[in-house]
């Protein structure tokens, strides 16, 4: 599966290389056409990110209301949800079809002599110069992090910047989120040291397209976004805490039935002929 990924992305590479003959942009162009063919997806999931940024405050009341019965809580958390029309695992595909691409991508550059021809392709960002060759990976460990400084250093710091800008766009300000905004770009840091040159490369610019795109559906949602918040008092099945539910007893228990033969006569016409 991966390697016929791999192989796809070869062929890819090899005829954009034929136009453009460099690696580095080569990659690029292949990024943007990813974007391209993924970018329902992508929209589907900005706009997933942004509609739970806008039912945030009301998720919190729910936390706040129902903060000592779990139970209660995740039954409001479900009626809320599907008040609003909300699933939250909606955003969760464009990142299950990354993964695989991203896979197949790492397998291509790693084992670039079985899946390109590298007697035509310099493996070189500047081939002119044949400086920063995007096969190779950093492969630093802390011991001689120091002593061995070099430019490659700096595309994983790029990396672990660019995945930051984007979550920090994309996640809602909910503080279970919080962790997972530092913990990604640390993550991605960390393996991009491991990783070769290119990978991180596409991983760089797949990041950047990322953020313009969700500028670009924000502003356009924002100029004619109606949709609106109901409200979690408004939620119908939504639970009831047990001052609400002390309340309707009594208006239930203090309800007083109508007497009968109270029902108002019709009034008769004025006199007879």
């Amino acid at each position: 599966m991966i390697d016929a990924i791999a192989q796809f992305f070869g062929v890819v590479i090899s005829f954009i290389y034929e136009y453009v003959p460099n690696l580095g942009l080569a990659i690029i162009i292949m990024t943007v056409m990813v974007k391209l063919v993924t970018f329902p997806l992508n929209n589907k999931q900005i706009q997933s990110a942004k509609r739970m940024q806008q039912l945030q405050p009301e998720m919190k009341k729910i936390q706040q209301k129902y903060k000592d019965d779990k139970e209660k809580q995740n039954q409001a958390v479900t009626e809320f949800m599907k008040e609003n029309n909300m699933n939250p695992l909606a955003g969760c595909l464009p990142l299950l079809v990354q993964f695989p691409i991203l896979i197949g991508i790492f397998r291509l550059l790693r084992e670039a002599d079985k899946f390109l021809d590298m007697s035509v392709i310099n493996p070189y960002l500047f081939t002119s110069a044949e400086f920063i060759d995007l096969l190779a990976i950093p492969n630093i460990s802390f011991d001689n992090f120091l002593s061995q400084i070099s430019i490659y250093y700096i595309f994983p710091l790029i990396a672990g910047a660019t995945t930051y800008m984007y979550s920090k766009m994309s996640m809602s300000a909910d503080s279970s989120q919080k962790m997972m905004l530092y913990m990604m770009p640390i993550m991605i840091t960390v393996f991009s040291f491991s990783f070769p040159v290119g990978l991180v490369i596409y991983w760089i610019m797949n990041n950047l397209f990322s953020i313009g795109q969700h500028k670009f559906i924000i502003k356009m949602d924002d100029v004619k976004d109606e949709s609106k918040v109901v409200e979690v008092d408004k939620c119908e099945g939504a639970p009831k805490d047990k001052d609400e539910q002390k309340k309707d007893d009594d208006k239930a228990v203090n309800k007083k039935p109508e007497p009968k033969g109270t029902k108002t006569k019709a009034k008769k016409g004025k006199g007879k002929k």
